[in-house]
């Protein structure tokens, strides 16, 4: 059986077995993966992979948007026109004949929606990404892009490593107070246990994404920690380097 989730978030039929859902983000079509679905080991495996989400929002495989991830908070803008694979961990999108994707292992993967269903993102931010606010410039990019309000948007965060099992160094926190993030900023999101330093991304990227000008009753947070649960997600920290990738994804409405 799958985890426990609740509130907004479901458990929903997917070519591959089964995909997390958030009836929050309205009528588009987009989930989260599980380790149901292979994006890695093999080039046939990962081009079946895509092609699988593709079909999970009734799109071809070449209709299907990467990014090249670099744990930063780079925005690209998929439009009609094919692309390759842009570096960037943002990507924003209106175009309905496209379905825009990130990749995690323990990074939380984001997933914004306008109330129209017409404007929609796809985040990923591990620390590197949170500490430079992913999550805000999601937000200020569909503003600028799109004219999408702040408080028009609904937005998951899907699942990643979580407070219970993100250990992190006092060195970490010291990357944060770097970015410009206040002392209190950092002793509410990196938390102790034992004498020990934790990360909780969760909370601030809810934050973030409140002092974007989200409310907060449209934040949507999974809490399925991808390090609890080995046998539906991939994790970097608990498995190493090589394990594999979940994706989250999402598909505008037509205009």
């Amino acid at each position: 059986m799958p985890p426990e989730v609740s509130g907004e978030f479901a458990w929903v039929a997917a070519p591959w077995g089964l995909a997390l859902h958030c009836g929050a983000l309205g009528p588009v079509a987009h989930g989260w993966t599980t380790r149901q679905l292979r994006l890695h080991r093999t080039p046939e495996a990962e081009r079946a992979g895509w092609a699988a989400i593709g079909e999970a929002v009734g799109l071809s495989p070449d209709r299907v948007v990467r990014l090249s991830q670099v744990h930063g908070a780079a925005v690209h803008v998929a439009t009609n026109g094919l692309c390759g694979i842009p570096e960037a961990d943002i990507a924003l999108s209106d175009a309905a004949d496209r379905v825009i994707t990130v990749q995690v292992a323990d990074c939380a993967p984001i997933l914004t929606a306008h109330r129209s269903g017409r404007f929609v993102a796809a985040s990923h931010a591990g620390w590197r990404g949170t500490a430079a606010d992913v999550a805000g410039v999601t937000v200020r990019a569909l503003a600028d892009r799109y004219r999408a309000a702040p408080d028009t948007l609904s937005v998951a965060i899907g699942p990643c490593i979580g407070p219970c099992c993100y250990e992190v160094g006092e060195e970490l926190v010291g990357a944060f107070r770097s970015k410009g993030w206040s002392e209190a900023d950092c002793q509410r999101w990196f938390v102790r246990h034992d004498g020990r330093r934790f990360l909780d991304i969760w909370r601030a990227t809810a934050d973030q994404l409140e002092r974007a000008g989200v409310p907060g009753a449209q934040i949507f947070v999974s809490r399925l920690c991808t390090a609890c649960h080995p046998d539906w997600f991939f994790s970097y920290r608990r498995d190493g380097p090589e394990t594999g990738r979940l994706a989250g994804f999402i598909r505008p409405v037509p205009a």
